[in-house]
């Protein structure tokens, strides 16, 4: 989580050896996914751990582990999780930069 308790995540097209995102700087995916800067304070996560890389569109994205780090535009408020397991590619980070793979939510438990 971020500094403010948002939660942060990590798409599997996207990879951590070299850093790179693979959300296009342009439609759904960063609608959807918007990158989080580079200047944001995250909590609990090894200082060692935490970085950077620009994207195509010259911005600096928050890396952990290498991993490319986004927020998800549903959670509007500290402490949701509504991103975990979308299409089973986009998972919460945990503080080591892994992947926290549990099930997504079944369609009738989010109305």
């Amino acid at each position: 989580m971020d500094a403010k308790g948002m939660t942060l995540y990590r798409f599997d097209k996207d990879s951590a050896n070299p850093p790179t995102s693979n959300c296009a700087s342009t439609g759904g995916c960063i609608t959807a996914w918007p990158p989080v800067p580079a200047t944001t304070s995250v909590g609990g996560i090894s200082a060692g751990l935490v970085g950077s890389i620009t994207r195509t569109d010259g911005t600096k994205q928050l890396t952990i582990a290498g991993w490319p780090m986004y927020y998800f535009a549903k959670d509007t408020a500290a402490g949701q999780t509504s991103g975990q397991g979308v299409f089973s590619v986009w998972w919460v980070i945990a503080p080591d930069g892994s992947e926290i793979k549990t099930a997504a939510p079944s369609a009738s438990s989010t109305h």
